[in-house]
């Protein structure tokens, strides 16, 4: 999904950072190597942060149902993680640095989530299922200290940096398969004791579920049916 998702992204900026002009995206760590042996203005998209977003983790699961609608089997809800990107721009001049972040910024706020023509590989599953996935931009990822620290650790030199961080859904679980389809109405009697017949609550009838829910008041089972 991380491959998908970094395609989708290369692409996009690409195509709309310059309209009309072709620009250069890197994934590679923007080391000074790295660096010294481009061959023209760049921009980078350095993967630096995953993590759990636990405030929308969910424990209801997600039903999968077949062709007929049937409930087949049950899945633990996706996870969702934030994926963050630092995007730096790359030219010969501190002044064509801004200019081209600054393009990469008007263009990814055009829309806050990756365009669905965008979303490649196993990302198609929620753009035909109409999920987006969100982009944030500009957001405080790291802290001055943390970027400079991450810098230094791969080797590069200071850069102004964008962050850019997705939303991405990630399946948990293994589907577990559900039960066979109820054919009959579920029945619930309540106090049943010493002849007293119990009320009884009747659920929704599977063949005609538009029908609601039935409830048949008690009796007592010894009173007599007839009068002489």
């Amino acid at each position: 999904m991380l491959a998908d998702l970094d395609s989708g992204l290369v692409k996009y900026l690409s195509s709309h950072t310059i309209p009309g002009e072709p620009v250069v995206v890197a994934l590679d760590p923007p080391t000074r190597d790295w660096a010294s042996k481009r061959t023209g203005p760049a921009l980078n998209l350095f993967l630096a942060d995953i993590r759990e977003d636990a405030g929308m983790r969910s424990t209801n699961p997600s039903e999968i149902v077949d062709e007929q609608g049937q409930v087949v089997s049950r899945q633990s809800a996706p996870r969702y993680f934030c994926i963050t990107y630092l995007l730096t721009a790359w030219t010969s001049s501190p002044d064509d640095d801004h200019r081209l972040l600054g393009a990469a910024l008007i263009a990814l706020l055009r829309q806050d989530y990756v365009p669905f023509d965008y979303c490649l590989g196993s990302l198609g599953e929620f753009a035909d299922a109409g999920i987006p996935i969100r982009i944030r931009v500009g957001s405080r990822a790291l802290s001055e200290k943390a970027y400079s620290e991450l810098m230094t650790a791969v080797g590069g030199d200071y850069r102004p940096s964008l962050s850019v961080t997705v939303t991405l859904p990630v399946p948990a679980g293994i589907p577990t398969p559900a039960g066979p389809p109820q054919t009959v109405p579920p029945e619930i009697r309540l106090g049943e004791s010493r002849g007293q017949v119990s009320d009884t609550v009747r659920g929704r009838d599977p063949k005609d579920p538009d029908a609601g829910i039935r409830t048949r008041g008690s009796r007592d089972a010894s009173a007599s049916t007839s009068t002489t």
